[in-house]
C-alpha cells in the first residue's frame, strides 16, 4: 500500500513565516508590538473614565446672571422688580446646588454654586437700593 501526504492538510493561519537568519537582506524589527485591539462594541473614543457633572449649579449659575442683569436694569430704571423673583431663584437653586457638590467627588460645581448664590444677594442688593432710592425720589 502506498499512502500520500494529504495536500489539504490545516495550516496555522495566523503562523509567522520563518526568516533565514544569516539573510542580509531581512531587517530586523525595533517596534514594540501593538496594543491590544477593542472588545466589539466599544467606542475607541470613550472616556478613560466616569465624567462626573453637576447640572444644577449650572442652572443656578445661569440665574444669578439672569439675576444681577435684570437687577442692575431695575437699579439703573428705576422699574420693576425682576430682580427679586430671579435672585430668590439663583439663592434657592445656588444652595441646593452647593449641598449636591458635597455629595459628588471632587466637589464638582462648587465653584459655580457659590457664584450664583453672590450673584443672587448681589440682585437683591441692588433691587433693594433701587427701592430706596424710588423712595427718596419721591
Amino acid at each position: 500500500m502506498f499512502y500520500q501526504q494529504d495536500p489539504y492538510t490545516p495550516q496555522d493561519a495566523y503562523a509567522q513565516p520563518q526568516l533565514a537568519r544569516n539573510d542580509p537582506y531581512v531587517q530586523q524589527s525595533t517596534y514594540p508590538p501593538p496594543p491590544p485591539q477593542q472588545p466589539y462594541g466599544a467606542s475607541p473614543y470613550a472616556p478613560a473614565g466616569l465624567k462626573v457633572s453637576n447640572p444644577l449649579a449650572n442652572r443656578a449659575l445661569y440665574s444669578g446672571m439672569i439675576s444681577l442683569l435684570l437687577s442692575l436694569l431695575t437699579l439703573f430704571s428705576l422699574v420693576g422688580f425682576a430682580g427679586l423673583i430671579t435672585g430668590t431663584f439663583a439663592l434657592i437653586r445656588g444652595v441646593s446646588a452647593l449641598n449636591q457638590s458635597k455629595h459628588l467627588p471632587g466637589s464638582v460645581g462648587r465653584g459655580k454654586a457659590i457664584a450664583a448664590i453672590v450673584m443672587g444677594i448681589l440682585a437683591w442688593t441692588f433691587v433693594l437700593i433701587s427701592f430706596a432710592l424710588r423712595s427718596a425720589h419721591f
